[in-house]
């Protein structure tokens, strides 16, 4: 397994980095006078126990809460290792309570994939960090809210509100107001469960303005390697809204809309490019999407 290390935004915001070896993504921990409010349960009890023996050697205040950014076994299967009260949307708390009935075991696992209710990448991330799941449990929350909450962590406010997106509707952000500070989880990213990786302007467009609206200057979403600051966002912003902006004044014309992209964005067209118009043509193609537990 690949070294994690612990970061510190300031003395009361941490942030474990990811591992894209078996998809471990960010992990954090905010402490306040009365306690720590970490983000996301981890994708294993390994990764549960790491975060916190890494806390614990910062000398941090002692865990108090979770707040699940949404269901994605990544962010939930280290959720009986930590064992503690924990928040989540209501449809995350839904779909967790009925992941932790499920069979975990590799013939369970294959047959999901095969019905369509599991995918193939995470079957393979799966494995990787769990070889043997004979004996993994998964902690469903038991908090759950619909829009949002507001946790006092004594001089210091976690504000935990339901914001969507196409990778995951039932997505949640966790915001730090008094430090500027968002944890995005995987809300900006594309939806891995309904065939090829699909964005929606319908849905990816009002959560970037959303976003953005919050007084924030350090976003972390929860796979990549560095937070984004806020200008880096609203960059990243601007590159989706103009791409997807094209996809929907050509509609269905891969070719014209490639050929349109190195004049509208000023820059030579990119893999990076190409990958996301793809994105939002799958959007086009599937726009509605289903829960898939």
């Amino acid at each position: 397994m690949s070294d994690h290390t612990l970061h510190e935004i300031s003395p009361r915001v941490r942030w474990l980095t990811p591992d894209s070896a078996t998809d471990r993504p960010i992990l954090g921990a905010i402490s306040g006078a009365r306690g720590t409010l970490l983000v996301d349960a981890g994708n294993s009890p390994a990764h549960a126990r790491l975060l916190l023996a890494e806390l614990a050697r910062r000398g941090a205040p002692a865990p108090s809460f979770v707040a699940l950014t949404h269901w994605h076994w990544d962010h939930v299967f280290g959720s009986a290792a930590l064992d503690l009260p924990t928040f989540a949307h209501a449809e995350t708390k839904r779909i967790v309570t009925l992941m932790a009935g499920l069979d975990w075991g590799d013939a369970a696992l294959d047959q999901r994939v095969a019905d369509g209710t599991e995918i193939a990448f995470c079957q393979e991330m799966i494995r990787a960090e769990l070889p043997d799941r004979s004996g993994l449990a998964i902690r469903p929350p038991e908090i759950g809210f619909d829009s949002a909450v507001e946790i006092d962590l004594g001089g210091l406010t976690c504000q935990i509100a339901h914001v969507g997106g196409d990778h995951s509707p039932d997505s949640s952000v966790v915001y730090v107001p008094e430090e500027r500070v968002m944890f995005l989880g995987d809300c900006i990213y594309d939806d891995l469960y309904h065939g090829p990786r699909r964005l929606t302007a319908g849905a990816l467009f009002p959560l970037l303005d959303r976003l953005l609206a919050y007084d924030a200057k350090i976003y972390l979403p929860a796979h990549h390697a560095e937070p984004l600051t806020r200008a880096q966002l609203a960059d990243e912003a601007a590159l989706l809204k103009a791409i997807g902006g094209a996809v929907a004044a050509h509609g269905d014309d891969r070719a014209a809309i490639l050929a349109g992209l190195p004049a509208l964005l000023g820059t030579p067209l990119i893999a990076d490019h190409a990958e996301i118009a793809d994105a939002f043509l799958a959007g086009l193609r599937l726009p509605a999407v289903r829960s898939v537990m």
